[in-house]
């Protein structure tokens, strides 16, 4: 299983100010991915926009991946997005994996003029033009002249793709352009069990064929400390039922506990639902960076 991490201090403008540092500290600890997410008017930091902190890690680092859990299409222009990853993809020579998504907050579609109804399809149109665009075809022509993407993505034709995915038609969607389904920290084994099926299904409908990638993202803690690995897997699940209306006591979305109940329930993610690239999500309220680090460097070496 490949291991990637999430930047695991987004807390200020300082912590994103010290992105770099923190990718190139994953890199360092082994880490084969660092991922940042997308989010907008989210208090007194957001991250509106994660390609720009990419291209600051990639010049920090070497050889880890450097990748968008969900980079939100449907209020982009796809030229721009085309434009801009094909340059990231460029500065970091052909790390970068482009998760994608839809999007989901009536705020952030109100504010972009996007009509929430229509966002399927603005995805779909959107990542078609990206597509063509990143594969040579005329970005716009007329008469006799022919614009054209300069530069074009290190990676040829175009970057790896994941496209984050919550329901039936949007795992239809992920599986329609054959690309691996990127699941989110909040499903639950048995859901994320099911999604899998209907996602395989859907690729099959398509005639596409299964990608060799099968992520996942989870919130993982690892430590020894009984009675903080049920502090922590306590608050997690609060925060879990204030965002859903199913609770599945035993069958929690994160994964809290010993290395060995860790490494127990992950290798049943590998053995059960085919899952070979594990994103570790950390920013857990409460727990120090110190304590994430530990848990970080515990998770490298149950697979040294």
């Amino acid at each position: 299983m490949k291991l990637a991490v999430t930047a695991w201090d987004l807390s200020s403008v300082e912590a994103l100010q010290r992105i770099p540092d923190q990718a190139a500290k994953a890199e360092a600890m082994g880490f084969e991915g660092f991922w940042l997410p997308e989010n907008h008017f989210a208090g007194p930091v957001a991250l509106s926009a994660p390609l720009i902190l990419l291209a600051a890690a990639a010049a920090r680092t070497r050889t880890i991946d450097l990748g968008t859990t969900s980079l939100v299409l449907p209020i982009r222009h796809p030229v721009s997005v085309a434009e801009e990853v094909a340059m990231l993809d460029q500065i970091a020579q052909g790390r970068l994996i482009l998760g994608l998504g839809r999007g989901f907050s009536e705020d952030l579609f109100d504010v972009f003029g996007v009509d929430p109804s229509q966002k399927r399809a603005l995805f779909k149109q959107s990542l078609t033009r990206m597509l063509s665009i990143w594969s040579g075809d005329p970005i716009h022509q007329k008469d006799d002249r022919a614009l054209y993407l300069s530069p074009r993505p290190y990676q040829s034709p175009y970057p790896r793709l994941w496209i984050a995915a919550f329901g039936p038609l949007a795992l239809k969607q992920a599986a329609a352009f054959g690309c691996p389904y990127l699941a989110s920290p909040m499903e639950t084994f048995a859901e994320l069990s099911q999604n899998l099926t209907q996602y395989r299904a859907a690729l099959k409908a398509a005639d596409q064929e299964q990608p060799a990638v099968v992520p996942v993202m989870r919130t993982i803690f690892i430590t020894e400390d009984a009675a903080l690995a049920a502090a922590v897997g306590e608050k997690l699940g609060q925060e879990r039922r204030r965002g859903s209306s199913q609770d599945h006591p035993d069958q929690p979305a994160f994964i809290v506990g010993s290395a060995k109940y860790v490494q127990d329930t992950l290798a049943r993610y590998s053995e059960d639902l085919g899952v070979n690239y594990l994103i570790a999500r950390g920013r857990i309220q409460g727990i120090s960076e110190a304590q994430q680090l530990a848990s970080h460097t515990a998770l490298i070496t149950l697979f040294r």
